[in-house]
């Protein structure tokens, strides 16, 4: 799939190219054939070759909880949504409580690419719909992000 990037304070000054370039080669390796019934396999398959990359599995918040993101490594959270719009606002909550506690330098967000979630699903989080509203909320969300945008439309 191909990918588009953006940054939100400095993301990519602060997470390490080579974190970048890994994330996005496991996504330009991966070519589903689009439907609403892929969205798991396509979110399997990346969990799987970001964990032979040296990223956990689901990370904790805190002990207490069983609110997680999708994967950490080296100081970076990880969040990969490709569910309703409204959970990407959860996202951005928990990697900046991660970034406020000390936990994380930085996070990066893999979202689907506005045809490519409309492919996926309705009313699914998009990567323009973030990228156009983050600046909005640069008052409460401090952390540097960076946003991976990807298009799985053009391998059909």
């Amino acid at each position: 799939m191909k990918t588009k990037i953006y940054e939100h304070r400095s993301g990519l000054k602060v997470v390490p190219d080579g974190i970048i370039s890994d994330v996005e080669k496991i996504i330009w390796n991966i070519n589903p054939i689009l439907t609403k019934k892929s969205v798991t396999s396509i979110k399997e398959a990346v969990r799987d070759k970001l964990e032979k990359e040296g990223w956990t599995g689901e990370y904790r918040l805190d002990a207490t909880s069983r609110i997680t993101i999708s994967s950490y490594l080296k100081g970076i959270g990880l969040c990969f949504q490709t569910g309703n719009v409204g959970r990407i606002y959860a996202d951005l909550l928990k990697l900046q409580t991660l970034y406020t506690k000390g936990n994380i330098t930085a996070g990066i967000i893999l979202i689907p690419q506005i045809k490519t979630a409309k492919e996926l699903g309705s009313n699914m989080a998009n990567y323009e719909l973030l990228i156009r509203e983050l600046p909005i909320f640069s008052q409460v969300i401090t952390m540097p992000i960076v946003v991976i945008g990807f298009d799985g439309t053009e391998a059909e």
